[in-house]
């Protein structure tokens, strides 16, 4: 068996260490590649209403697609609030939601089966409409698993220390 020389042995081990110098940079790049691009979509409110009942269907349940056994008498085409619902109902880890009045039923549908779903929820929402009828912060302050922190009046008050984030604030002027 013939002896390799030094400078074959120091070109194969400069190519190794070259190799894996950039193989994180490669890998980190083509990462970047498979990630989603952001949404840019514009959605007018009020919108027209229309049933939602398909896409809010529990984890398990039947499909996210327009339900023909619905009986509503609601319009079963796409709108804003439903193109909104499916995109916040695409969530897997995390979802930031920024609200002045958390008031929609839907919307609060939605972040509760997220919630089921595991993914993680913020919602920051203004203080003094906390308490405006038809909030829903408060039936997810009732839900198991939601951690509310609310900055009223210099106060702050926190419950349940686990699970999504309820962030609210007085509005400033």
């Amino acid at each position: 068996m013939r002896r390799l020389s030094w400078r074959v042995v120091a070109s194969v081990v400069t190519g190794l260490a070259l190799t894996l110098e950039a193989l994180p940079w490669l890998l980190s790049r083509l990462q970047v590649r498979r990630q989603r691009r952001p949404r840019r979509d514009v959605l007018f409110f009020p919108s027209q209403v229309t049933c939602t009942e398909a896409l809010l269907q529990p984890p398990g349940a039947a499909p996210a697609g327009p339900s023909v056994d619905c009986l509503c008498s609601l319009p079963h085409s796409e709108s804003s609030l439903s193109r909104l619902l499916r995109a916040l109902l695409a969530a897997r880890v995390s979802l930031e939601l920024c609200l002045f009045a958390f008031s929609n039923p839907q919307l609060g549908r939605a972040v509760r089966l997220l919630h089921q779903r595991g993914v993680r929820v913020r919602v920051v929402t203004d203080c003094d409409y906390m308490a405006l009828n038809g909030s829903q912060i408060g039936l997810l302050r009732k839900a198991a698993g939601y951690y509310i922190s609310c900055s009223c009046g210099g106060l702050q008050q926190l419950s349940r220390p686990s699970g999504p984030i309820i962030h609210s604030f007085p509005a400033t002027s």
